[in-house]
């Protein structure tokens, strides 16, 4: 196992927002599901979830985010070294969303910026490769990391309507030279990429007038080949077998565990994943961070959606708070991260109207 190490680096802030329609996922599965519909949030966990309304991008969610970020913490734009988006579905095939807010926040033409594109494990990479940076340049780094699932999701397909969701967030990274030390590990199955995927679009299938016609599948459901494909039981296979047994390996091999870090926050794939895999790995429910049942499962911003939505409450005053964080899914991928979170910090999360969202 590979094990990345960071030592000296502090998160000055993560800002979290969803878009504007919030759904009650009883009502909206009950048209799918009928009387079935209760049991399914049950088996998930998520009772609402967050989609945004058509035409609003990943980089709206991250800039309305970004801006109140750098306002509440007294960033000046001078102080920022890089910019990195981690993005499955940005705003255009081409340029990268990076470049759009480093336009709009008006950076310096002489840093870099660009997009990582993963899934649900994205934000662990984000953070290590924002650590990297910031500790290169000595200066700060802003993370974005925000996905529209809902531009991507069939509304009659029985996979991803219960759990998808969309949502936005921005992470000031910066070098404090303390002595605490990050440590990062990733995992890569590529033979499972079928398993999570959007068959039509990509430049191995560009989109014929065939995949833009909705197709009926053995459950009921329907959707298009430009639409989220989810393998539902592969992925919890993935996720309850390979995962959950590497992430034990991980806080072996790095000397830890339950008993010396403060928290888990996982990826919000479903609230009945999350539980049997926080159970593994010894930590109580309590000390495991919970918003998927709130917010719905926004691909890897549920990381950073969970900590600004829960830090108020959930982090130990007075101490830097050692956290255990994890993504897992698309790709098939998986990234894990020991970082210490600022009770001190700045952390807000809001819902975004898009009309001046500051």
């Amino acid at each position: 196992m590979q094990v990345f190490s960071m030592k000296g680096m502090h998160i000055d802030g993560i800002v979290a927002c969803v878009p504007e329609q919030k759904i009650d996922n009883e009502i909206a599965l009950r048209e799918m599901y009928g009387e079935e519909a209760k049991l399914i949030i049950d088996s998930t966990g998520i009772k609402t979830r967050y989609i945004a309304n058509p035409g609003t991008t990943s980089s709206a969610l991250c800039l309305a985010c970004a801006e109140k970020l750098l306002t509440e913490t007294n960033t000046n734009t001078e102080d920022i070294g890089a910019v990195i988006f981690v993005t499955f579905t940005p705003d255009r095939l081409m340029p990268f969303n990076a470049s759009l807010i480093h336009e709009k926040l008006g950076l310096s033409k002489e840093i870099p910026a660009f997009d990582i594109s993963l899934a649900c494990s994205g934000y662990a990479y984000g953070m290590y490769v924002a650590s990297t940076f910031a500790k290169a340049s000595g200066k700060k780094v802003l993370l974005l990391d925000g996905d529209i699932q809902s531009a991507y999701m069939s509304k009659y397909d029985k996979s991803t309507v219960p759990v998808m969701a969309d949502a936005g967030s921005a992470t000031l990274l910066s070098c404090d030279n303390g002595d605490n030390e990050w440590k990062f590990t990733f995992y890569t199955d590529g033979t499972g990429r079928d398993s999570l995927m959007i068959p039509a679009a990509g430049s191995e299938r560009p989109i014929k007038t065939e995949d833009l016609e909705y197709k009926v599948y053995d459950d009921g459901g329907k959707r298009r080949d430009i639409d989220i494909y989810m393998d539902g039981f592969a992925i919890f296979k993935f996720v309850a077998m390979d995962i959950s047994k590497w992430l034990g390996k991980f806080l072996s091999e790095i000397e830890e565990s339950a008993d010396t870090i403060d928290s888990f926050v996982p990826h919000q794939a479903n609230m009945y994943m999350i539980k049997k895999m926080g159970k593994k790995l010894k930590f109580a429910w309590d000390d495991t961070w919970q918003s998927g049942d709130e917010v719905g499962n926004s691909a890897s911003a549920t990381v950073p959606v969970t900590i600004a939505k829960k830090a108020g409450e959930m982090l130990k005053k007075d101490k830097n708070n050692k956290v255990l964080i994890s993504g897992f899914g698309g790709g098939l991928s998986a990234s894990a991260g020991i970082i210490t979170l600022d009770p001190n910090a700045y952390y807000n999360f809001f819902q975004y109207t898009g009309k001046g969202d500051k």
